[in-house]
């Protein structure tokens, strides 16, 4: 379970109970007062501590704050693969860095419109390097940054997640996510590739906590179809995975 980052002082649910909480040790002395000189009649007693006071609390819980509703769920590291001058694997003229950027920036767009703190390696078609992507995960509840794999066989394809072993259901449901929605499959366990058993040895960016999502083989001319077609739809698909495991669902 995650705890949300968060005041939890801007909600009426809080205040006004705090309040009753308040008026609980106050309104005896008031009331008593009361009694004393007349002013309050002795029957309103009980209703005042009986009644008034749990309503403050239903009321807290039923008024609608909708300036509310777009509070931030969490902070969220979200990075591109390779940078603006490694153009990492390519096919023809389309770059590796270029694909994940793309993506990247779809997903982030999912994430802040759900109300998620998002930082990134960069906006638009900037793409910081390895270095800046791998300070960013330092404070992070969770830190993703997305590549494409590449193979001397065009028929390789899948969708995979290297991640360490605590991670391994996250980068399950992530790679799931991305192969559901571009009609891949899925490589490895159910999509984890632990990185001690990776062929890619020790990555800095798994070793500082971060989950490295591999979309697909960019050497696979089918592969790299349907990513190219689909991937907004890839990319919503991340965003709803993070946004539940922001929300410890």
């Amino acid at each position: 379970m995650k705890f949300i980052p968060e005041n939890v002082w801007k909600y009426l649910s809080v205040k006004l109970p705090v309040l009753g909480a308040f008026l609980l040790g106050v309104l005896p002395v008031l009331i008593q007062e009361g009694i004393n000189t007349q002013l309050i009649p002795t029957e309103y007693h009980a209703l005042l501590l009986s009644v008034v006071l749990p309503a403050l609390a239903y009321i807290g819980r039923k008024i609608a704050q909708p300036q509310l509703h777009n509070q931030s769920l969490g902070f969220a590291a979200i990075t591109a693969g390779h940078s603006n001058t490694d153009p990492g694997a390519v096919n023809g003229k389309i770059k590796e860095a270029d694909l994940v950027v793309n993506f990247r920036n779809a997903v982030t767009h999912y994430l802040r419109e759900a109300g998620l703190q998002v930082k990134t390696d960069g906006t638009g078609t900037k793409n910081d390097p390895l270095s800046a992507a791998v300070k960013l995960i330092k404070g992070s509840s969770v830190a993703v940054e997305f590549h494409m794999n590449a193979a001397a066989s065009k028929q390789a394809n899948g969708i995979e997640t290297i991640a360490l072993p605590r991670d391994k259901k996250l980068a399950q449901d992530l790679s799931k996510a991305v192969a559901d929605a571009l009609g891949s499959r899925l490589r490895g366990d159910n999509g984890w590739i632990d990185q001690s058993k990776s062929a890619r040895g020790r990555l800095a960016y798994v070793n500082a906590g971060g989950l490295i999502v591999e979309l697909g083989f960019i050497s696979n001319e089918d592969e790299l179809a349907r990513f190219n077609a689909r991937y907004w739809l890839a990319a919503k698909a991340v965003a709803k995975v993070l946004i539940n495991y922001e929300k410890g669902a």
